[in-house]
């Protein structure tokens, strides 16, 4: 069985972006972000150790200029680096809670979403999801189709 979360985490902060040598204006955002993460294991862990990790992530950018905060002091704080960076950082701090973070999104605005996908993860949930569905048919038996 595969069990997973869908975390929500909200930033809010500003920043500016620099597009052909222009800086644009400072301006504020609330960033919605969404983490998938999994868990294979025979044990659920409670739901505030990853959600916990998972905001643990957001907490030093709350309420700041992006650009003034490592690692966005050194890259343009876009939409798709902002959700990459947090994308790794989520991966690392839910792994010791046994949980592996399968998609990751971010939007800055209601009709604005990027995400990422995590391919090997994917790989892996597909393998045992063929394993849940063989084992869910092998308990009906002879009810198939009947």
């Amino acid at each position: 069985m595969i069990r997973y979360y869908m975390i929500k985490a909200y930033l809010n902060a500003s920043h500016y972006v620099v597009f052909d040598g222009k800086r644009g204006d400072v301006h504020p955002h609330t960033w919605e972000y969404v983490a998938k993460v999994y868990t294979s294991g025979k044990d659920v862990v409670k739901f505030s150790e990853p959600e916990r990790a998972v905001m643990s992530i957001f907490e030093p950018y709350q309420n700041k200029v992006m650009n003034e905060q490592p690692p966005f002091d050194a890259i343009n704080p876009t939409l798709e680096n902002m959700t990459e960076y947090f994308a790794t950082q989520i991966t690392t701090a839910v792994e010791p809670y046994g949980y592996h973070l399968r998609t990751f999104e971010g939007s800055e605005t209601p009709v604005r979403t990027y995400g990422v996908e995590f391919p090997e993860v994917t790989e892996e949930i597909d393998d045992l999801s063929g394993d849940e569905v063989e084992a869910a048919l092998g308990r009906l038996g002879g009810n198939i189709g009947k």
